[in-house]
């Protein structure tokens, strides 16, 4: 059996990333971050909060595919966009459903107020 000699460090996506990237993408990340938090602190109407967030969120989003995956537009890296466009949806669904299951938790779990003050201990 051959031995295989293979360098990781050789291979094309390993080889895209730079230092500048990353640090790039983790200051543009953290100032989306930042962002938000401050939105978040000035406690402005809900639909203004979500709006501003959700912008946040997309630059954050935006910055992290683009530097951290190198994600774009060619030919060469289109299954990295189609693997993200069909995660997301994954991503969404979970993220629904665990909201859900926390903001039912209480009603699900905790007894009647009433049911309890009748149960002599």
């Amino acid at each position: 059996m051959g031995t295989h000699h293979y360098d990781p460090t050789q291979h094309p996506e390993v080889r895209q990333g730079t230092i500048l990237r990353y640090v790039l993408a983790t200051v543009i990340s953290a100032a989306a971050m930042v962002g938000a938090y401050y939105v978040a602190m000035s406690k402005p109407p809900l639909v203004s909060l979500i709006e501003e967030l959700a912008g946040t969120l997309l630059v954050a989003l935006l910055a992290q595919a683009a530097l951290y995956f190198g994600l774009d537009v060619s030919r060469a890296q289109i299954w990295k966009s189609v693997s993200l466009v069909l995660t997301l949806p994954l991503f969404i669904i979970s993220i629904g459903i665990t909201v859900w299951a926390f903001s039912s938790l209480y009603g699900r779990t905790m007894p009647d107020p009433a049911i309890m003050s009748s149960m002599a201990m």
